[in-house]
């Protein structure tokens, strides 16, 4: 007899994968999280994993992704960094009493900023999560109980 193979199972999580990076991805625009390279965007990979003990719904994307979602604590952030955001944004500063910071200026008000204050994450994957996952519970639960019913029917008939 052949192994058990969950079609309908694989299709709903499947499907979940790509929901779930579809719907990452355009709350990261909406949050304004992508720069001229899209380098996070570029980076969401939604894949099924199929494991010893049963299914996963695997993302990969940038480390960064986590300051994003969750925001920092006060810190002074490495001034190169907030130069290379500057240009790649792009950020254009705007004049002061008549007067336009320079880009290392500018990276440096930047920094001090986060040094005060931290940055707020914008918590764009658990609203995925909150948007998507609802969305499936009826269908997985369906998919798993068709995929079980045909392999019963299968040995019964062998």
């Amino acid at each position: 007899m052949e192994l058990f193979e969950p079609y309908e199972l694989r299709k709903a999580l499947m499907d979940l994968a790509e929901d779930i990076r579809e719907n990452y991805v355009q709350h990261l625009i909406e949050s304004k999280h992508y720069t001229t390279e899209y380098t996070l965007i570029d980076s969401v990979r939604c894949d099924v994993e199929v494991g010893d003990r049963g299914f996963n719904v695997v993302m990969t994307l940038k480390d960064y992704w986590k300051y994003l979602e969750e925001g920092t604590k006060p810190h002074f952030p490495p001034l190169e960094k907030i130069r290379e955001w500057i240009e790649i944004k792009p950020i254009l500063p705007r004049p002061v009493n008549g007067i336009r910071p320079t880009k290392n200026q500018l990276a440096y008000l930047i920094g001090r900023k986060i040094a005060e204050e931290g940055t707020k994450g914008t918590h764009d994957l658990s609203k995925t999560e909150d948007a998507v996952l609802p969305m499936y519970s009826e269908r997985l639960s369906a998919a798993l109980r068709h995929d079980v019913e045909r392999y019963i029917l299968k040995v019964i008939a062998e």
